[in-house]
């Protein structure tokens, strides 16, 4: 039994680790989001990565579809293999079971904060059929992302910094819920220093670092940088929490591209890694404290103010959390004076510190939900960088067409994105069914 549920936990852990930063050439939840956002361009050829960083998502997007594939896969193995440990005598003193309800908590954080209302989530039994989930919303997912993470940190002999990770997961759920006060609650006793990571490695393709060998090694993504209109500044602010170097021998499809967007043949690659080796985040204590700030930007920018310079006044130790360049320092903020202008700074800040962590794309849509912000005002908007396309209107991953085989999965989000466009309008991915609010695509 002991040797079963170690291959179990192993093969579960791995399972995980792809879905979510990656592994080879495998896209992941981190680069799609990325690329679909501001964080990313896409310097390779594949249409399915171009419709993601343009936005204009089809429903039999095959790259797409696959990183929510191996997501469920994750979250189906996390759950099948704790509730298998949870079974034996010796459970409570199991630090294993505390951990897969971290990381099965942060599964379900990543469909509720990057996926349209309405995803379903179904079970496979070690034997017999499926059991078919419905449809759930955004928040019935963020409410089991927060159960998991409780059970993490209630279970016995937890380790700390599991424990911790679990904290940062939950405060993040909660900013998703808006429960601004409940959030700084669950991460105040995590420490500013505490880093939990993906661990990668070189030793098989599907262990290494996703974000380094599509940015670097195969040259398929090169950094971002004032995309759409919107993009922040990502490589041309200089920021040491962001380092980048001109990566003269990476690839860049430059066919048909528009003259100086970007110049043509530049492919710009992320240093902060510097080999397949290399770790990935998953929750640090820098998030901990940008939960709290957030949580006194309405109603204390005194404080709020307070804690993002602290953080940057400890940069030089903190360096090492993003894997940063420690010896640049980072200048104090001034308040700007209004409060958009504040949730401007908050939100770049939180990307410039969170950077291709996976949290981009939950970010600004909770700009849009939360702060009352349209989306052609956050996501990349007007004319893409290559001619013969425009940004489009999709605002998060959709579930995909193979979902219909599930009995209890509404086609209904489907529909209504392919009514939108017959009738010209653009598209938002909302995950309509008669128990799911439109809530916006957001």
């Amino acid at each position: 039994m002991k040797i079963m549920t170690k291959k179990l936990r192993n093969g579960a852990l791995g399972e995980f680790t792809l879905a979510s930063s990656g592994g080879g050439s495998t896209d992941a939840i981190i680069s799609i989001t990325g690329l679909f956002t501001d964080e990313w361009l896409h310097s390779g050829t594949f249409l399915t990565r171009f419709q993601a960083e343009s936005r204009n998502v089809l429903d039999d997007n095959g790259t797409v579809n696959g990183i929510f594939v191996r997501m469920q896969r994750a979250r189906n193995s996390l759950e099948s293999t704790v509730a298998k440990l949870e079974a034996a005598p010796d459970a409570a003193n199991d630090p294993r079971v505390g951990e897969l309800y971290m990381y099965a908590g942060f599964t379900y954080l990543a469909f509720a904060e990057n996926y349209c209302n309405g995803v379903p989530f179904s079970f496979q039994p070690d034997e017999g059929d499926t059991q078919f989930g419905p449809p759930e919303t955004g928040n019935e997912i963020f409410d089991r992302a927060i159960a998991r993470f409780q059970s993490a940190i209630g279970a016995g002999a937890v380790a700390a910094d599991v424990a911790d990770a679990a904290r940062v997961g939950m405060g993040r759920a909660m900013l998703g819920k808006a429960d601004f006060a409940g959030a700084a609650s669950a991460v105040s006793a995590v420490a500013d220093d505490f880093v939990k990571l993906h661990r990668h490695s070189a030793n098989s393709a599907a262990q290494r670092n996703g974000i380094f060998e599509l940015n670097v090694t195969v040259g398929r993504w090169s950094l971002g940088d004032t995309e759409g209109v919107n993009g922040l500044d990502f490589r041309t602010a200089n920021d040491p929490r962001i380092t980048s170097t001109l990566c003269a021998g990476c690839a860049f499809d430059t066919s048909g591209q528009v003259p100086g967007t970007p110049a043509a043949g530049d492919n710009w690659s992320l240093t902060n890694y510097g080999s397949r080796d290399d770790d990935v985040r998953l929750a640090t204590g820098i998030e901990a404290r940008l939960i709290e700030a957030e949580a006194q930007l309405a109603t204390n920018p005194g404080g709020w103010l307070t804690m993002l310079n602290d953080l940057r006044t400890n940069w030089a130790t903190l360096a090492s959390s993003v894997s940063g360049d420690g010896t640049v320092a980072l200048d104090p903020l001034t308040d700007p004076g209004t409060q958009a202008a504040r949730e401007d700074l908050h939100f770049r800040e939180r990307a410039f510190w969170n950077f291709s962590t996976g949290q981009r794309l939950g970010d600004l849509r909770r700009l849009v939900r939360q702060y009352g912000r349209s989306a052609d005002a956050v996501f990349p908007v007007g004319p893409y960088w290559k001619p013969g396309s425009v940004y489009g209107g999709d605002v998060n991953l959709i579930v995909p067409l193979d979902e219909e085989n599930n009995p209890s999965h509404s086609r209904e989000c489907h529909l209504h994105r392919f009514a939108q466009l017959l009738l010209g309008q653009t598209p938002v991915h909302s995950g309509l069914s008669t128990q799911i609010d439109l809530d916006a695509g957001f």
